[in-house]
């Protein structure tokens, strides 16, 4: 009785686990065109997907450039330094979402 009750509660919570893993660390997410800039502010971008059922994929895959993209374009600037990587992945009773982070310094070139 109680091993049915748990499973219930489990399967209606949604989320079953999530990891987390670094992924990278670099100093600047694209190449840089000049060392004369001014840095803008601290951002944070994410990209993700989900497959249904574990495998079937409803989305496009999780994409690390977009995620550069989303944190750039937040403060206005031209790239990112000082860059950590990381993903995410949440298992849902549905399936599962993979999520890509980034955050870094954006920049602006002067």
């Amino acid at each position: 009785m109680a091993a049915t009750v748990l499973a219930l509660v489990t399967l209606m919570a949604g989320c079953v686990s999530v990891k987390t893993s670094l992924t990278g660390v670099s100093t600047n997410a694209r190449t840089m065109e000049s060392m004369d800039y001014e840095v803008l502010g601290e951002a944070e971008g994410m990209h993700s997907a989900f497959r249904l059922f574990w495998i079937l994929p409803v989305t496009p895959r999780a994409d690390r450039e977009k995620a550069i993209e989303e944190a750039v374009a937040s403060k206005g600037g031209d790239n990112l330094i000082f860059v950590r990587t990381w993903r995410e992945r949440q298992h849902w009773v549905l399936g599962t979402v993979d999520i890509i982070h980034v955050r870094g310094s954006v920049i602006r070139y002067k």
